[in-house]
This record gives structure tokens, sequence and C-alpha cells, in this order.
């Protein structure tokens, strides 16, 4: 997985498997229902056999896209839980360090000094060296 996955990734992955491509498959999902409730009164030339089999192909067609793509949409959704997931993990092991009473004590035996103390060891100052010395 990608290191710098961020909420706005995470809500983009969202917006696709919950709101866009359930309304993907419903276009094919109504079409199927719209063949499916076409007879041979329909005003089609076609001989009812024909027109039979072609309904039935048609319905059978859009029914597997619509499937696909919420298949899709399911696939999208479990990379967001799992991406939702890790980021959460990372976030709670986060706040077990930062709230560790050993990372925050005052203890000079296992906490670092604190900047500007009398143990902090602040920057070195540069050697000033006489002209002409290596």
């Amino acid at each position: 997985m990608p290191e710098d996955v961020t909420g706005g990734d995470l809500y983009a992955l969202w917006r696709v498997s919950e709101a866009l491509l359930p309304r993907v498959a419903d276009v094919y999902y109504d079409a199927n229902r719209l063949v499916a409730g076409a007879d041979s009164a329909s005003g089609l030339t076609f001989g009812l056999t024909m027109w039979n089999t072609l309904r039935y192909e048609l319905q059978d067609m859009y029914a597997e896209i619509g499937g696909v793509v919420l298949d899709g949409a399911t696939a999208v959704r479990d990379a967001r839980l799992a991406y939702e997931t890790d980021d959460t993990e990372a976030a709670n092991d986060l706040q077990d360090i930062l709230a560790d009473p050993l990372r925050n004590s005052t203890d000079p035996d296992i906490a670092p000094p604190a900047p500007g103390s009398e143990d902090d060891p602040g920057t070195p100052i540069p050697v000033e060296r006489p002209s002409g010395a290596s």
C-alpha cells in the first residue's frame, strides 16, 4: 500500500464504492427490469421467439454488468477499509507512544534532557583557529 494515503483519498474511495458505482449499477439493473417487462406487444417487428431470445440475452447482460460494477464497488470498499484500519492502528500506536509515562518522565536517568536545561548539550561552539593554522 502507498505510504501517503490521506483522509481525502479515503473519502474519494468511499464515494466511489458507496455512491458512484452503485448508481452505475442501477442504470444496468433498471435496463434489466425494463427489458424484462417488455413483451411481444411492445410494437417490435421481431417474431415472439426472436424477441424472447433477445430479451433474455439483454436481461442477462444487464444483470451481469450491474453485478460486475457492484463487485468493483465492493473491492474499492475493501481497499478503503484496509487503509482505514491501518491508519487507525497507526494512530493508536502513536497515542500509546505519546502516553508512555517513561517517555514523558522528568527522571534524568530515563528522559532526554529538556531543551535549555542544565543537562541540554546545546550546540557546539565552532573552534576559531588562528590564521594560517590548520
